[in-house]
């Protein structure tokens, strides 16, 4: 960006022999010259600003537009509005240690797996990273943050006209949540200044959910478990995300396994299982006798997050007891 007049930086040079600067201006080094206030006859020291001794070359005006578009083109940045899938919690999210976890991701073919990941400065040690699915994590902040704003009552002194007029602001928040775009996601993570701790087993989420009252701090029972090669958030029941979508693979062994005992016990033939061997369709059959809110469950997508269609179909020894089935399948220990 060196311009028709080829304007550079000033070139200073050293007794040593050195030298610096005389390059073109780039991008920074502008961004630098119209933000300083001398170029208005102001000085800055420290985060005051005094009136110099020397002439304005620039009107105040022009100098308060240009500082606009600054912020205007910084807040778009932390909307993330250029970007296809914005990070909701950017520059929000922090580790056990009270590392700052930043957005990353990897690709598996035409997949791609979003995470953040704690920021290490250099020279850390790599085995204590702690890395969370983006998906997981954005989803439960979202709706514990709107389930919060849905409850909280004002803790100080309103009129009734004021009440009514923030409850209604928290159910059209709760209500357009999952129509919302991810920008305007963002704009509410921002609005309200989340911000999000995640420890062992637990997320703390501290918000301001109204200027005139107190930040607003609560904690949700959550740790990371494996899922086949993926991490997966395993949420506690009362914390759960509520639009989460069925395990297909699970919906569809319930369903081969009502038809399976169905063509054994009853008749006639069921064409969707007639085709399976004695020994598949044995196993099938064991999965009909689980317990009612097991099945709810996996209809639902609120069974544990560890259990997958492999795992149910390697147990050669379900109890027909349910207590029992609901302790295999981690329901009884389920956070």
């Amino acid at each position: 960006m060196q311009g028709r007049h080829g304007y550079r930086t000033k070139l200073r040079a050293y007794k040593d022999g050195r030298q610096s600067g005389g390059k073109p201006f780039r991008t920074g080094m502008l961004t630098l010259m119209l933000q300083n206030p001398i170029y208005i006859g102001k000085v800055r020291h420290a985060d005051m600003l005094y009136e110099g001794e020397h002439e304005a070359i620039i009107d105040q005006d022009i100098f308060d537009e240009v500082q606009a578009i600054f912020a205007a083109n910084r807040y778009d940045k932390a909307l993330g509005k250029s970007a296809r899938n914005p990070s909701l919690l950017a520059g929000r999210i922090t580790d056990p240690r009270g590392r700052p976890m930043t957005p990353a991701h990897t690709s598996k073919g035409s997949k791609r797996f979003r995470y953040y990941v704690s920021r290490l400065q250099p020279g850390a040690d790599r085995s204590d990273i702690w890395r969370l699915p983006s998906g997981d994590i954005e989803r439960l902040v979202l709706e514990a943050v709107i389930k919060e704003l849905e409850t909280l009552t004002a803790t100080y002194e309103q009129d009734a006209h004021a009440t009514a007029n923030l409850m209604r602001r928290n159910a059209e928040l709760a209500a357009n949540l999952q129509t919302m775009s991810g920008t305007a996601k963002r704009a509410l993570i921002l609005e309200l200044d989340v911000k999000v701790q995640v420890n062992a087993d637990t997320v703390t989420i501290d918000m301001a959910h109204h200027p005139d009252q107190p930040r607003h701090t609560f904690s949700l029972n959550a740790r990371l478990t494996t899922r086949g090669n993926h991490l997966k958030l395993a949420i506690a029941p009362d914390h759960g995300l509520a639009h989460k979508d069925p395990d297909q693979t699970l919906l569809r062994l319930v369903a081969q396994a009502f038809a399976a005992r169905d063509h054994i016990m009853l008749g006639p033939h069921q064409p969707s299982v007639a085709h399976f061997s004695k020994r598949y369709m044995g196993q099938l059959v064991r999965l009909s006798y689980l317990a009612p809110d097991i099945i709810a469950a996996i209809a639902n997508g609120t069974q544990p997050v560890d259990l997958t269609g492999r795992k149910i179909m390697r147990q050669n020894n379900i109890p027909l007891d349910w207590p029992s089935q609901r302790a295999m399948f981690g329901f009884a220990a389920q956070l």
